[in-house]
C-alpha cells in the first residue's frame, strides 16, 4: 500500500509522493512533486509551490536509490490535501458557503 510521504533527498530537494518501499534497494515514487518554498518579498509569508519531479519522463513512477534519501515523514494536512488535489482525477470543491451573488428577476 502506497502512502503519501515527504522525502528529503541528499540533493536537498523535498519531494512529496506516494511511496512504495518494497522494491529492494530502491523506493518507488508515484506521481512525485518537488516542494518549492517561495517568498514574494521581505516580510511576506512563504508560499509552497509544487512542480513535477519527473517533468520530462514517461509515466508516473520514478525509482530512487534508498541511499539517496535522508528521511521520509508524514506531510502536514494542508500540504497533503494540495498534493491530492494536484494528482487526483476527481475535482473537490473549496470548503465554504456556496452563494448566489445576483438574484434572478
Amino acid at each position: 500500500m502506497s502512502e503519501v510521504k515527504v522525502i528529503r533527498m541528499t540533493t536537498g530537494e523535498d519531494v512529496i509522493a506516494k511511496v512504495d518501499t518494497n522494491s529492494g534497494i530502491n523506493i518507488t515514487l508515484n506521481k512525485p512533486f518537488v516542494i518549492i518554498p517561495q517568498q514574494m518579498g521581505p516580510g511576506k509569508p512563504v508560499q509552497l509551490m509544487m512542480s513535477l519531479y519527473n517533468a520530462f519522463g514517461k509515466g508516473d513512477n520514478v525509482e530512487v536509490a534508498k541511499d539517496k534519501v535522508v528521511f521520509m515523514t508524514e506531510p502536514k494536512d494542508e500540504i497533503k490535501s494540495s498534493y491530492e488535489q494536484n494528482t487526483s482525477k476527481i475535482l473537490t470543491p473549496n470548503k465554504g458557503l456556496i452563494t448566489e451573488t445576483t438574484l434572478p428577476n
